[in-house]
């Protein structure tokens, strides 16, 4: 602990872009600010600094940004001369470095090959600070994002996967770091081939974390305290924190496989994943790419409507986003015309209505996206399927008729439960109904 402690306080610290000005010289600003401090991580980082200045000197070559990365990077290729503290304090230089390159100022075989030393270098010590390699991480957004070319697959593949890696991090600074990075970096590709490789590292990773995921869904009597605490379960949570920000840039090949193994970690009881499951299912159904939802789409909302069903004995904010994302899922069914779309409806509607009867704020919440799947998917125009069917035939013999005959059988069943009293959210998602039905309310029987 005294070890980690020391490691800690010795440990050079990036500083940050704003910090410094990219037309002054990086030494001497670095000078100006910290030479009358004592601390270990500023003293090396000053000598640092001083010695990549007295390289660029020689070699008669200008103190710029860009030069002074250039000859950092290339003492920092020949590593295995330097110790930990000249590895760590390179690696701060760099990370103070690389905001101040300009737009351009960077060729992309040299910003790849920076990358690779990069990667290289932070795989191979393991006793790097935090601080250390946060900002190395950041290093690698930056120069990937702003110099690498992102079409060339291979010239960005080892960056991308350090940052998948440091991703699920147990460190909570690295891990938000290269999240954000990830983010940031697997936006923009527009090349299939990058597209197609990027989303197989990230199923691979989802793949890796299953038997540690399902492990957890056999844990939901257990108190969330208890089972946060698990480190297997935390390392899970991480990785499915990392898959929701960038689920809209997977293939949609990987992205049908990956909805495949969330729909297997959804159960109709709580586990200490359940929330992160539904937070990563949720982009997947708001994508306008319906074809990548695909048939995993009516056994999702199954599934979610079966917990949905289990209402209070269930966590009720977990309870409360699976019926938003019903609402979500029978609208992206519907914008694909499927053919089930009417006995999906039923599902969805008789999982919310039990939330009616509930605690008044649940109630209310549940009222509320009723009324928005009412509004959404039970009118009168839906009973007329040919204008010369009498109002009469139409509201005996269609599909649409039926499900909205047991929507209302749904509904009164659960007014009658209320024995007299007053329920004002379900009374609403009635009235709602009776509305948007109009003169075709007193022809179904």
């Amino acid at each position: 602990m005294q070890a980690k402690a020391q490691q800690k306080e010795t440990e050079p610290r990036p500083e940050t872009e704003a910090s410094l000005k990219y037309d002054v010289d990086i030494c001497q600003q670095l000078m100006s600010r910290y030479s009358a401090s004592t601390a270990p991580q500023h003293r090396h980082l000053l000598a640092t600094a001083a010695a990549i200045r007295s390289i660029l000197s020689a070699e008669c070559l200008p103190l710029t940004p860009p030069a002074y990365f250039a000859a950092a990077v290339g003492t920092l290729s020949d590593s295995k001369t330097l110790d930990s503290t000249e590895i760590a304090a390179l690696l701060s230089f760099i990370s103070v470095v690389v905001p101040l390159i300009p737009e351009k100022g960077m060729k992309e075989d040299k910003a790849s090959e920076a990358v690779g030393v990069l990667v290289g270098v932070v795989e191979e010590r393991d006793g790097l600070g935090v601080a250390t390699v946060s900002g190395v991480v950041k290093s690698l957004g930056v120069l990937i994002l702003g110099f690498c070319d992102l079409d060339d697959w291979a010239s960005v593949k080892p960056g991308f996967e350090s940052l998948l890696k440091f991703s699920v991090d147990k460190r909570p600074k690295v891990r938000r770091s290269a999240q954000d990075c990830l983010e940031k970096v697997f936006g923009p590709f527009r090349s299939s081939v990058a597209v197609k490789e990027a989303s197989k590292l990230v199923l691979s990773l989802v793949k890796c974390y299953m038997p540690m995921a399902l492990n957890a869904l056999q844990t939901a009597d257990v108190s969330k305290d208890e089972t946060l605490s698990k480190p297997e379960h935390l390392e899970v949570i991480h990785m499915l924190n990392l898959l929701k920000p960038i689920a809209p840039f997977l293939s949609n090949k990987v992205s049908s496989k990956v909805l495949s193994e969330l729909h297997i970690l959804l159960s109709q009881h709580f586990s200490p994943i359940t929330g992160h499951v539904l937070s990563c299912i949720e982009p997947f159904f708001e994508s306008e790419r319906n074809e990548a939802v695909g048939t995993q789409l009516e056994n999702i909302i199954d599934s979610l409507a079966l917990y949905v069903s289990m209402g209070e004995k269930n966590p009720i904010d977990t309870v409360m986003s699976a019926a938003k994302l019903l609402k979500k899922g029978l609208d992206n069914l519907s914008a694909r015309g499927s053919s089930s779309s009417m006995k999906i409806l039923l599902k969805v509607v008789g999982s919310l209505a039990g939330l009616l009867i509930c605690e008044s704020s649940i109630a209310l919440q549940s009222s509320d996206i009723m009324k928005q799947v009412i509004k959404n998917f039970i009118n009168c125009k839906m009973l007329l399927i040919d204008e010369n069917q009498s109002l009469e035939f139409v509201c005996q013999e269609s599909e649409e008729a039926d499900a909205i005959r047991s929507i209302c059988a749904i509904l009164e069943k659960c007014l009658n439960s209320c024995n007299g009293v007053l329920n004002e959210p379900l009374c609403g998602a009635i009235s709602i109904l009776f509305q948007e039905l109009g003169m075709y309310t007193l022809q179904l029987p």
